[in-house]
């Protein structure tokens, strides 16, 4: 997979998005993971697209999935779905507005739902594990079956750590194929020296994905 894209949810291209649903399905079992923060070592693995045609794949099966844009720096998913940036995650939680007015609805890609990021904010990382992030996840966690949440590179940022601290939220981690095996090894010890849980690492390949879950 390459480039800022959308699949069709019964296309062959979706397949490896399939599968990556499955396997989180089957990590999961029984647990009440209801959050999954995509994230990657650095910029340019793929992240957001990944992040964005999984919550398309699952919200073809699923009760509502809802995709939230937590990449305040350098949000991208109102590209991909041609929606306005603002308002979004930022003015909900600054604002205190119900998250569901500020949210955009697909009724032609299923059960989706998308956040993007929203206004621009001086400190974004003080947003991420604060207790107003961890409210809107509780109200979402209440209407979703899964909460997608595209995070900043981790060797750039500490959001995805943050993001991973509220309860019942654990990271995937994308990879490029390319991607060099120390940086790697750097973001998942920053997230684990953070207790984040780490659900597994996805290597972005041309049309396919593997994983280690």
């Amino acid at each position: 997979m390459s480039g800022n894209f959308l699949v069709e949810p019964d296309s062959p291209s979706a397949e490896p998005l399939r599968a990556l649903r499955l396997a989180l399905e089957a990590r999961f079992g029984s647990r009440e993971t209801r959050g999954l923060v995509f994230t990657s070592p650095l910029p340019g693995d793929g992240r957001s697209t990944i992040a964005a045609n999984y919550a398309l794949v699952a919200a073809h099966v699923q009760r509502p999935v809802l995709l939230i844009d937590a990449d305040m720096r350098k949000p991208s998913l109102h590209t991909m779905f041609d929606v306005p940036l603002a308002p979004g995650l930022v003015d909900v939680l600054r604002d205190r507005l119900d998250p569901w007015e500020a949210t955009h609805t697909f009724p032609a890609l299923g059960n989706l739902h998308v956040l993007t990021a929203g206004s621009s904010l001086p400190r974004p990382g003080d947003v991420a594990a604060s207790p107003a992030m961890g409210d809107l996840l509780e109200k979402a966690y209440a209407d979703c079956e899964s909460v997608v949440l595209d995070s900043p590179p981790v060797l750039v940022a500490a959001d995805a750590s943050g993001l991973a601290s509220h309860s019942m939220t654990e990271v995937v981690m994308i990879m490029n194929h390319s991607g060099k095996r120390r940086h790697l090894a750097s973001a998942l010890r920053k997230l684990t020296v953070t207790e984040a849980k780490i659900v597994g690492v996805v290597v972005n390949r041309e049309g396919a994905l593997t994983g280690d879950f």
